[in-house]
């Protein structure tokens, strides 16, 4: 199995660590920003919610289209030139509605070129080194979401918390979305791997990939998504300037597991990693529902990245090990649907039982749904024995 890192799955690395950089500028802020905007806990759940409903609408038609004409590279482009322009825009937003259009051009940018771009970093990896060049990736992508928060709070500390500094934040992220599209456009070559094929072959996708695909739904049915994670560490009485540092430590933490995790799920599978990493998560939500200090809400961040560097890069090599090339972005597209449909119709109700009920039985609730995905992994990995079958 041959060590080195391909040309393309390097370079998309980069421009992941770059897109990257400028979304989590933005990212633990926003949630902040739009509590001073006088936006309600609801409000921020739609918002989030209409992101990640563009983001999975234009994930499964730029998958499927991306295989049907042989070039990936220009929906990548495309895709992170929206998000490029939309984030910087936000410095002059100043209402619910504004925030809620930009953040849906976001993400209409970011369904626009993941699938395809996961089917890039697939095509141009050899069979088995999946999990190198998706942990690889992950590495390199998620150091930007370590020093973009590092950045704002950095900016945070400096200046007062105002709505004004919040808009020179998201002013900055113009840049790496410059740098992201200067190397997609002159260092990205479409692999030679893409094949065109016709929407029907769709049904040829294996059962293991729908398997997996309806655990990992299970879960984000019910899963909190990160802004509420935020909003709940700042009720331990930590103070605005230094949410993006724990953003930072938890992201850091992702970064420095996904790479070596990468290349041991290649020599023992990747099941056993993703199984271990819903286990995580189920525990983490569960002592979310009585945390008060701030040292418990740090350890926690600590093992919730951990669970992102289990699940995040395996879980994409597995689909890959699953599926044939000529359909990768088909299935990459269903999967990236499902998956933010499923995260859009929980984080509503999460966000719903958190401001009817409690936040504890809010995390409760994750934290059942969290395990019955490590269930379902688990029986997998059992049936499978470690083995990838198509």
């Amino acid at each position: 199995m041959s060590r080195k890192i391909p040309r393309n799955v390097i370079i998309l690395g980069f421009v992941a660590l770059a897109s990257g950089f400028g979304q989590d500028l933005i990212t633990p802020v926003l949630p902040a920003y739009l509590t001073l905007l006088g936006v309600s806990t609801s409000g921020i759940g739609l918002i989030d919610g209409l992101l990640q409903g563009t983001t999975s609408f234009f994930r499964f038609v730029s998958g499927i289209f991306s295989d049907r004409y042989q070039n990936r590279k220009r929906f990548v482009f495309f895709g992170y030139a929206l998000s490029s322009i939309a984030r910087p825009i936000l410095a002059f937003a100043g209402s619910f509605t504004h925030v809620a259009f930009l953040r849906t051009i976001d993400g209409i940018g970011k369904g626009t070129k993941d699938a395809p771009r996961d089917a890039l970093v697939a095509d141009s990896s050899q069979e088995k080194s999946h999990g190198r060049a998706f942990g690889f990736h992950r590495l390199v992508d998620t150091a930007g979401s370590v020093l973009g928060p590092l950045l704002a709070g950095v900016i945070l500390l400096s200046l007062t918390p105002t709505l004004g500094t919040y808009r020179i934040i998201f002013a900055l992220s113009a840049i790496p979305g410059v740098i992201a599209l200067c190397l997609i456009w002159f260092g990205i070559r479409e692999s030679s791997a893409s094949i065109v094929v016709d929407r029907s072959q769709t049904k040829k996708l294996p059962l293991t990939f729908w398997i997996f695909t309806f655990g990992s739904a299970i879960a984000m049915l019910t899963k909190v998504n990160d802004s509420l994670f935020l909003l709940r560490a700042q009720e331990t009485s930590l103070l605005r300037p230094w949410i993006p540092f724990l953003f930072a430590g938890f992201t850091l933490l992702y970064a420095i597991g996904s790479y070596p995790i990468g290349i041991l799920s290649d020599k023992y599978g990747k099941l056993p990693f993703i199984t271990a990493g819903w286990l995580v998560l189920s525990v983490v939500e569960l002592l979310f529902t009585n945390t008060q200090t701030i040292t418990s809400v740090i350890g926690l961040f600590a093992f919730y990245g951990i669970f992102y560097a289990l699940t995040e890069g395996s879980g994409r090599a597995l689909i890959a090990d699953f599926v044939s090339p000529e359909l990768r972005g088909t299935a990459y597209s269903i999967f990236h649907t499902v998956i933010g449909l499923s995260v859009i119709i929980g984080g509503f109700g999460i966000g719903r039982i958190w401001e009817m009920v409690s936040p504890s039985l809010a995390f409760q609730v994750a934290s059942i749904g969290s395990f019955i995905s490590f269930f379902v992994f688990f029986l997998m990995m059992l049936k499978t024995r470690y083995k990838i079958y198509r």
